[in-house]
Formats: C-alpha cells, structure tokens, sequence
C-alpha cells in the first residue's frame, strides 16, 4: 500500500467521526443539534444559542414551528426516546443571550431580486444579503410574514425581531408590489429567486440547485410544490437557493461540493450496545420549558460520534484524536520535504495490532497506514535514529552466534523442529528447556531446535532489510535441518513463519500438546483465569480455539473480556510501543487489564511479562504446564537479564541435550540499588554497556570526581555513548551509581 494523496481520501472516507449525528443529517438546516445539548448540558444557555443561531436562519420562528424531522433519526430514541430538540432549541432562544458582531460585507455590485416576504422569500433574501448583493424583495400582500399573523405560536413582536436581522444587510422590502412577469423582473436584475405561495403550477426546478433551467432565475418554498412544505423545509430551500444564485452570479460549479446540503442519511456509526435507557422528564408539547429541564433534556444526549476505535485503542486515546485526523497528520509527515516532523513520536508509538481495523465499522486499518509510513521514513532516511535502534540490537543479539541455534534432535533430520521465539526464551528459559525435553520425549520421528528471532521487530520499524535478514537465517537453518515441521510457542511467530517463508509448515505448541495430551508431570489446578488473546493471532481462530481447549484440559475455569479475538487489546509490546513511547506502552496494558481480573491467562510472553509490570497476577500456558510455582512468582524481567536467560538456554540446551559444554564468560560483577536498577531499565542501558565501560576504564580512560569521590567513565558502544558513575569495592565489584546514554560521539578517545 503506497501512501498517496488519492489512498489517503479513500480512506479518510471510511473513517466517520467527522460526519454528523443522525439527527443532524435529518435536518433540512443541518442544525448543530450535538453542540446545542453539550451547552445546555453544561447551563451554557448563551453558548447554545450561539450554535443554534448559525444555522436556523430565523431561530425564533423555527423554535416555535418547525415539525421536528430530527426526531425519528435521534439516535436516544432506541434508548429511552428522542430528544426533545425543538424544546431545547426554545429554551436556547429564550434563555441564552446573542452578542452582536461587527458586520464586513463583501462588496458586491449585482443585484438580487426575491418574488414573495414568507419563510421561503425572507431566508433567501437574507443569506444573498449576507454575501454582499444589493437585494430587493418584492411581495404582494401589505405586509411581510402575512402567512405567519394568524399563528397563535407567533406574535408580533417576535416577526418584528426576526425582520429586523434583515436590516443589516442592504436589503430593501416592497409590499404591495405584485410581480406577474418573472422573466421581465429577470432582464432587470442579475438573479431572482421565485418564492411566492403556492399557486394553480409549481414551478419546476433542478432539486439539486432550484434553478429555472440555465438562466439567472431560481425558485424555493411553496413556489416549486403542489401542496404547501413544511416550514423547516422552506426556510432551508430559500437559503439554498440563495447560495445558487451566488454560485451563478460567480460563475463557478452549481452544484460541487453540495451532496450533502439537503436532508441525508449519515455515515456516522454510534455503538449503543452499553447505552442505558434514560427516558424524558417532559410530557407532550410543551410551550414553556424550564432552565433546570433543559438542562436535564439536553444531558439525555447520547453526544453522538464513532468512539469504537477510540474506546478500544489507548495509543488514540493518548494522542487525542481519531483516525481521519492521524491519517492527514502521517500524510503531510511524510510530505514535507525539510524540516521538523512533528508527527513521528505518534507514528511510532503505534502497536501496529490491526485492532482498529477490527472494530471499526468500517474497517479502517490505521496500523496497516502507520506500518507502510516507518517504511518510507527509513527509506527516506527520515526515520529518527534512536525511535527502534535499542529494539534492532536485540533482534541482532538473538540472531548472532552467541545466541543463535538450529540443531536436529539427532544425527540426521527430525521430523520437527520447536521454535521458541526470542521473548519466551529471554523471560522463561526454564520452561522454555522443559517443553524442549517434553517435545523430545513423546514426539516421534525427533524434535530439532531453533533459537532466534523470526524478525518481526525490524519489520515494525519498518527496516525491511533486516527483516529479511532475520527470516532468511531461518530459512537456511530450517533447510540444512531438512525442512522440519516447526512447532511455535510464540503466536507472532508462527504467523510470520508460516506466511514469510515459503514452504514452511507451522504448528503451534498448543496445537501438539493437545494431540499428544498434558505432560505426564503436570498436576492439575482449579483456578479461575482471564484469558487474553495475543494481538499476534488476533486472525487466527484455530490458535485461540486450541489454546482454550488446552486451558480446559488443565482445569482452568476461562471467564472472557470485553476484547477477545479478533478484537484482542495489544499488551503494548506489539510495534515497539515500550521502545519508542513506554508511557503510550504503559496505557496499552492498563487497556488490558482494564477488565480488573484476578489472574491473566496468556499465551504470548510479552503479555504475560506487561502484565505483570502493570501489577496484575499473569501467567504464561508454559509456565502453568512445565513451572508452574515459578509461573506465579516471577516477577517481569530486566533487559539485562532477558539477554543473559538467552546465553544461559543455549548453554543449559546444548549442555543437556547435545553433551556439549560452553565456557562461562567472566564478567566484573556489578552491584546498584532498586532505584538504580530502575533508572537504567528506563534508559535502557544494558549491564553489558556498563561492562564495556568499566573495560575502557581499567586501561585509565576515567576521572575521578573529588566532591563526590565516584569515578567516572565513558564509552562509545554502537552509536551510542555511556557513562557511568561508580566506586569500586575492595572485592573488586563495582557499584554503580549512575548512568546515561547520549547519541553522541567524542573524538580522540580512543577505541569503543
């Protein structure tokens, strides 16, 4: 998918949360229903008139007449009923107080001519007044409104009002003035707008503009009807008439841009499933309302707008804002040809899930968006340095020699080979070691192993260079081992692996055990656990369906979230999220744990360990099955510590299960406090860092510091420079007291 300007439309079409509430769409006016409620909610009466004056033409009259087509759509009328909006709309008159704004007209110097003073003729007339023209209106009865006097909602001194907002404009009145010859009155002026009452022959005009062919005359109200419309209708067709007749006058489009000026159906999607039913304190047609009932009325609004993703996503919640708005600002991120771009901490924080796509009505896919924008960054070499590197180094340290193993169970080829992914072995290689030796054990024809990366995390940061590295290290190891079954305890990895590299047959752990039934070690547990869904298998019903059978088999009770299959939250692993933004990261899990259970089920690593940093009770299916005390217990692991479970599975692996032994690496041992240790996990600074530090430091390349008596050493690792603030004990550790990291290189100082 190429992120272009014609894309980003197509998809800005599927995101609704621009579009109006169905009430709103229903009114030939398009009154801003929504905002007049969220005023009067708050007793903000000036403030509802405001929003309800742009948009009524006459606000006093149409309060008092108009037939209400707002309220069939009104979205509470499934919950309670409809809103009383022409009740709402009079107390905004009534109660809420106008301030008058200096007028600056445009200066015009055509002339408009309008044939009849009713709703129709009076709208028309003061919408082409506001854009400047020189308008006459001419009408054949003594007075204006003559169809209005004997209406006992309406009284003098309100049409008195309503007229007087004419007198603004250059508008000038004639009654008593009979206009026969249309055509005539047309040579004299510019444009005219027919909007007499009805008469023995409607007038037939265009229905998406009320013009009289392709001349300069135009028509609206009860002038183009056979039977007399509503006033909400009228007083909206003299106004759209009006912006015709300006449209001609300019010479541009008639009819661009205006499919939605009349009554239509929205697109906008309103999810009431949680939705109570709150039913309306006032009873028939009330003429006088209350401010305390207004106030009560308008809180009944549902405050209409498409929140699913919203609701769902805490990446969106924390940037304030929904979809349509995140797809202009990648767009125009990715468009600017120098200079800062602002949108880059949001494009990558995003976990990349596809859970939007999933609950949103429509389908819209920003992850798919945001994927494809890290992908022209680092093309484009736009791509901030820092944003994944610390997440790419140990996708590198999975797959290097240190780490990395592909060996068959014997001499020869075997039949499978167990993949564990790189985050199961960093945080439990115990249960790791012990699936290994189940597998080995009761799965005939042999069971291989492989221990690296499938490279998902480069693809996240859109290097697809290095994705490819990482999957084609699999391929050949795969291969050499003569193209086994692999058996995945990583749900993103049997996905990736199954669908990256050709050939490859992928089952899931899960899928084995259940075959080959529970290991004969195993004692069963009744406890009662939330399950959680992997983002990773967020499409695969077959993984989620076999993990909770084996759950049952176990003897776990399951009880099911809010969001579950394909609608799973991501823990905030997911895209590098705990990389690139761990505050946004942080959100994702409390997403997560949101459902406030007393234990979490899960069968994704990450999950389990996020979880466990959020504070809740998680375990991992592996754990439960091969270490189940320690499953409870073990508390979310460092980053050093994720590197060093990964050096001692290889070792504890081949040491147990291929009779060869590694050498163990000699390393200066380091001492730091709870405070520390939490300092550097947030910098994401690695014991290993400190040690090359420390390295550089014993061939002299330190300071000491007199007032506080720490030494002090730096070192460039990578691209990186660190330093380290510490004292040495008379052991010979070190305990370090501080530590940065600065993208920063420093010359002349020797090796890094």
């Amino acid at each position: 998918m190429e992120v272009n300007q014609q894309k980003l439309h197509e998809l800005e079409q599927l995101c609704t949360q621009e579009q109006p509430p169905a009430a709103m769409a229903s009114c030939p006016l398009h009154i801003n229903c929504r905002d007049v409620c969220r005023a009067l909610a708050q007793g903000d009466f000036d403030g509802a008139r405001a929003v309800y004056e742009k948009g009524a033409v006459f606000p006093e009259l149409l309060s008092a007449l108009c037939e209400e087509p707002c309220s069939g759509s009104c979205t509470r009328g499934n919950c309670g009923g409809s809103l009383r909006l022409r009740a709402l709309e009079k107390a905004a008159v009534q109660f809420g107080n106008i301030k008058e704004k200096r007028m600056f007209l445009p200066k015009k110097t055509q002339r408009a001519a309008v044939v009849g003073a009713g709703a129709a003729g009076m709208a028309a007339a003061l919408e082409l007044g506001k854009k400047g023209y020189a308008v006459t209106v001419y009408e054949k009865e003594e007075k204006v409104w003559s169809s209005l006097e004997k209406n006992p909602l309406i009284s003098e001194d309100m049409l008195k009002r309503e007229q007087k907002r004419l007198e603004k404009y250059p508008i000038t009145i004639k009654t008593g003035q009979e206009i026969i010859d249309l055509e005539a009155l047309a040579a004299e002026y510019d444009a005219v707008v027919a909007a007499w009452g009805l008469r023995n022959t409607a007038l037939n005009v265009k229905k998406e503009d009320f013009q009289l062919g392709e001349t300069n005359r135009f028509a609206c109200g009860d002038a183009i009807r056979a039977v007399k419309g509503r006033f909400v209708d009228v007083l909206a067709e003299g106004r759209r008439a009006a912006i015709s007749a300006d449209r001609f006058l300019k010479k541009v489009s008639m009819d661009a841009g205006r499919e939605q000026e009349g009554v239509y159906i929205t697109s906008l999607h309103v999810n009431t499933a949680q939705e109570g039913t709150v039913e309306s304190e006032l009873t028939g047609q009330e003429q006088e309302i209350t401010r305390e009932a207004a106030v009560a009325e308008a809180g009944r609004c549902l405050d209409c707008k498409c929140t699913d993703c919203t609701n769902a996503c805490a990446f969106m919640r924390y940037h304030k804002g929904y979809p349509k708005k995140y797809l202009r600002e990648i767009y125009n991120n990715l468009s600017i040809a120098m200079g800062t771009r602002h949108a880059n901490r949001m494009i990558n924080s995003c976990s990349l899930c596809g859970q939007c796509k999933e609950v949103c009505p429509h389908g819209l896919d920003l992850g798919e968006v945001i994927r494809e924008a890290r992908q022209i960054m680092v093309e484009k070499e736009k791509m901030p340095p820092s944003a994944f590197e610390f997440a790419l180094n140990d996708m590198q340290y999975s797959n290097s020699d240190r780490v990395f193993l592909a060996r068959p169970q014997n001499e020869g080829t075997s039949a499978y080979a167990f993949f564990p992914g790189c985050q199961l072995p960093a945080s439990a290689p115990k249960a790791v070691e012990k699936a290994y030796a189940d597998l080995r054990e009761r799965l005939d024809g042999g069971v291989g192993l492989i221990l690296g990366c499938c490279g998902v995390m480069a693809e996240w940061a859109g290097e697809k260079g290095q994705y490819r590295e990482a999957l084609e290290k699999i391929q050949k190891a795969w291969e050499q081992m003569g193209k086994p079954i692999v058996i995945a305890a990583c749900p993103m990895c049997l996905r990736v692996l199954s669908e990256q590299i050709p050939g490859m047959e992928c089952r899931g752990v899960w899928e084995a055990l259940l075959n080959i039934g529970l290991p004969p070690s195993y004692r069963g547990q009744q406890k009662t656990m939330m399950m959680h869904d992997s983002c990773g298998a967020r499409n695969d019903a077959k993984t989620q369906e076999q993990v909770r059978q084996l759950a049952k088999a176990m003897g776990y009770e399951l009880q099911e979230g809010n969001y579950r299959g394909k609608q799973t939250s991501c823990c905030g692993y997911g895209g590098l999220a705990q990389i690139s933004n761990p505050v946004v990261a942080d959100l994702m899990t409390e997403q997560c744990l949101a459902d406030g259970a007393d234990f979490y089920l899960t069968y994704c690593i990450n999950c389990r360990d996020r979880f466990q940093k959020g504070g809740a009770a998680a375990a991992h299916i592996l754990e439960l099955l091969y270490d189940t005390e320690e499953a409870y217990k073990r508390a979310n692991p460092g980053y050093s510590l994720r590197r060093d479970n990964r050096l001692f599975l290889r070792s504890a692996v081949l040491e147990r299960f291929w009779d060869e032994k590694t050498e163990d690496e000699v390393r200066v041992k380091l001492q730091y406090d709870d405070q520390v240790k939490r300092m550097l996990e947030e910098r994401k600074i690695l014991d290993s860092d400190i040690r090359a530090v420390l390295a550089r430091a014993r061939e002299g390349y330190s300071v000491r510091d007199l007032k506080s008596g720490l030494s002090i050493a730096h070192r460039q690792v990578g691209n990186v420079t660190f330093w380290v603030y510490y004292r040495e004990t008379k052991e010979g550790a070190y305990v370090i007291e501080k530590a940065y990291a600065h993208r920063m290189t420093i010359s002349n100082e020797g090796g890094g």
